[in-house]
């Protein structure tokens, strides 16, 4: 199999984040600050966090330039139990969840373009994981081709989008309903918004769960992690601006397709109909980017249970890992909920990363040089603290549910522990 060349690494990476979250959460996010500037400034910590882990996993990624993503991560920096628990919380809610999430972003999208779908949403979001499953578990190397090519159409429509409605003259609205007067006070709600706007920039990390199977891996993808993940900041405060320029207030809060409707509210309903179908169609390059990273999580580990010896060069991910993985999502999407999925998934996803760049502080890391000073005294502090105040904020926003992720993950270190030794 041929290697990953840094341009695929890149729209691999843009790909895994142009998902659903941008096209479905603008919505949730307003009703919870309540203020269009508040929205704004929502998505620039999220995106200012995810910057800033890229960077500290570029540092991580020179040092270990293996696929396998925080489970490599975490084995290689602390121990195997906890590099097995990251890896299967990655292989279930890092990508078999979060595409639970695109799919019914997906779902949402073809229901505007096709009506008729609408009463069979769980139907389509299941359709399209199978479609997805079957690109990357069949097609070989086209997979990723095809896979690139849907992620490079996806990024010209969004920035196409926001560029025209950033210099089209918006109407003037004035919200009839005095809770969109003034940002809601800076508190527990701040944190689930953010953390839903996080799930937007999950895909900053992308690049490196396919570290090993990349060309130039140490330089590459901290590359491609660095500048894909500002690249797509800049194209979602753009977007936003744009939705809060365009859109009342009231409609915006009220809606999950929010760049459906923007595009209802530029173009008329005809255009807005064809718009929907596109963007559900581009929707899939994010559900194939999952489809394409999750299964080599999963494939990493099980080398590890069978004692198989490091690869040289990339490796074959048999098709059961990546059917099984969406045999996952699909049972997520015809058991969950939207919000329910969505703040799960946060929650977890933001203790894995955390663990992993507390990585670059231990022994280990340092070995073959140092960490970078602005790496180690200012991008991974700020990222702690700010990871850390995120995950503070939501337990107190949402209790059962982050507690119950947080039991999830000490229940079964717990049981991994028990049995250690049998593992290394």
């Amino acid at each position: 199999m041929k290697k990953i060349a840094f341009p695929a690494a890149l729209f691999l990476t843009t790909a895994s984040m142009l998902g659903s979250g941008i096209l479905t959460t603008t919505g949730s996010i307003l009703n919870m600050v309540r203020s269009p500037n508040a929205v704004l400034l929502v998505w620039l910590i999220a995106g200012i966090h995810a910057l800033l882990g890229a960077l500290c996993y570029g540092a991580i990624v020179r040092r270990l330039p293996d696929s396998g993503g925080e489970a490599t991560i975490l084995r290689t920096f602390f121990n195997a139990p906890l590099g097995e628990l990251a890896g299967w919380v990655s292989f279930i809610v890092g990508f078999a969840a979060s595409n639970a999430v695109s799919a019914i972003g997906f779902a949402s999208y073809l229901a505007k373009a096709v009506p008729q779908t609408a009463p069979h949403a769980g139907l389509a979001a299941a359709s399209a994981i199978l479609v997805v499953s079957a690109l990357h578990s069949l097609a070989g190397p086209a997979g990723m081709r095809i896979q690139t090519a849907m992620a490079a159409a996806k990024f010209l429509l969004l920035g196409s989008l926001a560029i025209f409605g950033l210099f089209h003259a918006a109407p003037t609205y004035q919200s009839i309903i005095p809770t969109f007067a003034a940002p809601l006070a800076f508190g527990p709600t701040w944190g689930t918004a953010i953390m839903f706007a996080m799930f937007a920039y999950l895909g900053w990390s992308a690049a490196i769960y396919s570290a090993g199977e990349t060309e130039k891996a140490s330089t590459s993808v901290p590359k491609a992690m660095a500048i894909g993940t500002t690249i797509v900041m800049a194209l979602y405060l753009t977007i936003n601006h744009v939705l809060l320029k365009h859109i009342p207030l009231e409609s915006l809060a009220e809606s999950r397709a929010v760049v459906e409707l923007l595009v209802r509210q530029l173009f008329g309903d005809h255009t807005a109909t064809v718009f929907a179908s596109v963007v559900a169609f581009a929707l899939l390059s994010s559900l194939g980017a999952s489809a394409f990273l999750g299964p080599r999580v999963l494939n990493t580990m099980l080398r590890w249970y069978r004692k198989a010896p490091h690869p040289q060069g990339p490796v074959s991910v048999p098709p059961w890992v990546v059917w099984l993985q969406g045999g996952l999502t699909i049972g997520l999407i015809l058991t969950g909920t939207f919000g329910q999925i969505l703040t799960f998934t946060g929650f977890l996803l933001g203790v894995f990363p955390m663990l992993s760049v507390i990585g670059l502080y231990t022994q280990t890391a340092s070995q073959t040089e140092p960490v970078h000073p602005a790496i180690r005294y200012l991008a991974a502090p700020i990222f702690l603290l700010g990871s850390a105040l995120i995950l503070i904020l939501s337990i107190m926003d949402s209790p059962s549910l982050t507690l119950g992720a947080l039991a999830l993950v000490v229940i079964a270190l717990t049981v991994r522990l028990r049995f250690k030794g049998q593992l290394q």
